[in-house]
């Protein structure tokens, strides 16, 4: 484990090499792992401010406790600098860095007008060249309700090319009136044109040109006594003016606009967009980001937030934040993304300020929802039981082995009100441990794997042992062996001789033993997490097993490799079907040959050969 003064040597030595250099450094645990990604307009200047120690918060003291090595790249500009910096977060998703928790895609409307007769259809990946590209519509149901109009009131082509140019006859779309059957050239090229042009005025917010011309349209069918037309083509306009006439939000501005508002949590925040496309609210969603800590601002909440989301989602015209940023940096950005034309605005004031305050105050909302503890009473109890502050991360530990053969321990963490499933950690325990179902050496082993991996930089503030007197006490050496007794408590949960749930009792450290009630929720709560944790110990333990038993069948079959094994296995499901399986049906998996399958179903059928 590095010192302090190790790491600051390894700061100094590393921000001399990098000189007054914009760029982008890499902090690196002892594992190789990305812990955090940084950039800098000068990047010497950034890495010695590391180098004093005594004035960071204790995240960043954590984190540099953590630095085993520091990588730099140095580039031209600040901005490319920026822009790497969330390519490589995005990537790597380092622990300390502000992370999107989501890659949300949004649908668009796409007018494909690679073809003499373009087609219409939404589709979920942005791209930029040979499409026209409408949106993004993040509330499904608004693009669906655009896109129904647009192929009644213009009967343009949904199909893909390829059914476009093997048609025969017209497809039921034509039949219903929902396409002109370009394919069967039941419609000139030059109307047909013209129609795509209309509807890309209605996907622009240009209502009225479309709706002229289809009223002008309608005056000559009926000057001409064309009655049946006429009716066709009002029809049409009505469609346009049922959607034009929906209860949407509404502004005066017909700009695309995104309207960003943050709510701020101690470990995890929530941004609120609304967007807003051609003056009419098209939805709304939430965005969670985690590893936000209290040294964090909402600004730079934000300025996270935009520089992660627009990577892969076109910005629109204007992005109306709820704080003022620095906008330079963030401008200069988009532009290097190719967006040259969007601008940031603050909305506290002015025409916008009302929605974003809607934006603030649902950002509000689901941040509440998602610190929500739905076990608030329990964690009361707990906390007066063993006389402590807070409780903001419980972990809860258990073994699983039959007879010390294919041992495993496991770690499940309840966070902000939850079992918090993707922290869950699973262990391999040693052979010379698990020998004769040692089942304290066991834990011991495991609690040690836990407190020595530095990919686990949090400290709990409460564990959980399955277990009585005993398991405590060897949880107790091992917090006190890595200097935290001072900071973790060790409950443990054990079951009577009855065995009956219900009826466990609640061990403390000081040897305390409490009995609490059959329909105690502060027992209720000690067993789900109890359970939960057991759970994971046998499912773990399951596919440890059954991968042993896999490899102790499969691996004698001679020329077989991993790959191939892998690959019998997903397709026939179990060992005992790839037996009964014939030659034939062995060459039907990808990457078995006959000469493969022949060694395959003779390894199992030997009296066949």
């Amino acid at each position: 484990m590095n010192t302090f003064d190790a790491i600051i040597s390894l700061l100094k030595a590393t921000a001399d090499k990098a000189g007054k250099n914009p760029g982008v450094y890499k902090m690196i645990d002892v594992n190789g792992k990305t812990i955090y990604v940084g950039k800098a307009k000068h990047l010497k200047n950034r890495l010695l401010s590391y180098a004093r120690i005594e004035k960071m918060q204790n995240r960043i003291k954590m984190m540099i406790s953590n630095i085993h090595d520091i990588e730099i790249i140095i580039v031209k500009t600040e901005i490319e600098a920026l822009l790497l910096e969330s390519n490589l977060i995005k990537q790597l998703r380092p622990f300390y860095n502000i992370l999107l928790k989501d890659d949300k895609t949004f649908p668009y409307i796409v007018i494909d007008k690679t073809h003499p007769f373009p087609r219409i259809f939404k589709y979920r990946t942005l791209k930029t060249r040979g499409n026209n590209f409408f949106g993004p519509y993040p509330a499904i149901h608004a693009l669906d309700e655009t896109l129904n109009v647009i192929q009644k009131v213009f009967l343009l082509r949904n199909c893909s090319d390829t059914y476009f140019n093997n048609r025969t006859r017209p497809c039921l779309q034509y039949f219903i009136k929902r396409c002109s059957a370009p394919c069967m050239n039941r419609i000139p090229e030059e109307e047909y044109a013209r129609n795509v042009m209309l509807a890309e005025n209605l996907l622009l917010g240009k209502d009225e040109v479309a709706r002229n011309a289809l009223i002008s349209e309608m005056k000559g069918a009926s000057e001409a006594l064309d009655f049946e037309m006429a009716a066709l083509i009002r029809d049409r306009i009505m469609a346009i003016n049922k959607i034009q006439s929906k209860q949407y939000i509404q502004i005066t501005d017909l700009n695309s606009i995104d309207f960003v508002g943050a709510a701020k949590g101690t470990q995890v925040s929530v941004v609120y967009v609304s967007f807003f496309r051609l003056g009419k609210n098209v939805g709304s969603d939430k965005f969670i980001i985690e590893n936000s800590s209290e040294d964090d601002d909402v600004p730079n909440i934000i300025v996270s937030f935009i520089t992660q989301f627009y990577v892969n989602v076109r910005p629109p015209s204007t992005i109306v934040t709820s704080h003022s940023l620095n906008n330079g940096n963030i401008q200069k950005f988009l532009n290097r993304l190719g967006y040259s034309d969007t601008k940031i605005l603050c909305g506290k004031n002015g025409d916008y300020a009302k929605i974003i305050d809607s934006c603030l105050i649902n950002a509000q909302l689901h941040l509440a929802k998602e610190l929500h503890n739905e076990f608030e009473a329990q964690l009361s109890r707990l906390k007066e039981l063993l006389k402590i502050d807070k409780i903001d991360r419980i972990e809860v530990f258990d073994n699983s082995h039959i007879q010390g053969t294919n041992a495993c321990g496991v770690m499940i963490v309840f966070e902000h009100g939850k079992i918090q499933k993707d922290k869950a950690r699973s262990f391999h325990i040693e052979d010379s441990v698990s020998h004769g179902g040692d089942d304290l050496g066991m834990m011991q082993f495991t609690l040690e794997k836990r407190f020595k991996s530095k990919n686990l930089p949090e400290i709990p503030d409460v564990i959980l042992i399955d277990g009585g007197q005993t398991q405590l006490a060897v949880a107790k050496k091992v917090i006190e062996t890595h200097g935290l007794a001072d900071r973790i408590k060790v409950i443990g949960i054990a079951k009577q001789n009855n065995r009956k749930l219900g009826y466990e009792k609640i061990i403390l450290e000081n040897g305390e033993v409490f009995s609490l009630g059959l329909d105690d929720d502060l027992l209720s709560f000690l067993i789900l997490l109890r359970n939960e944790s057991h759970r994971k110990a046998i499912t773990f333990h399951r596919k440890k097993r059954s991968k042993l038993l896999v490899k102790s069948v499969l691996d004698d079959i001679p020329s077989i490799g991993n790959g191939r094994r892998r690959r019998l296995l997903e397709h026939f499901g179990s060992i005992e079907f790839i037996k009964k399986a014939s030659i034939e049906e062995l060459k039907m998996v990808k990457g078995i040959d006959i000469h493969a399958a022949q060694r395959v179903f003779y390894f199992f059928n030997r009296d066949s050969k």
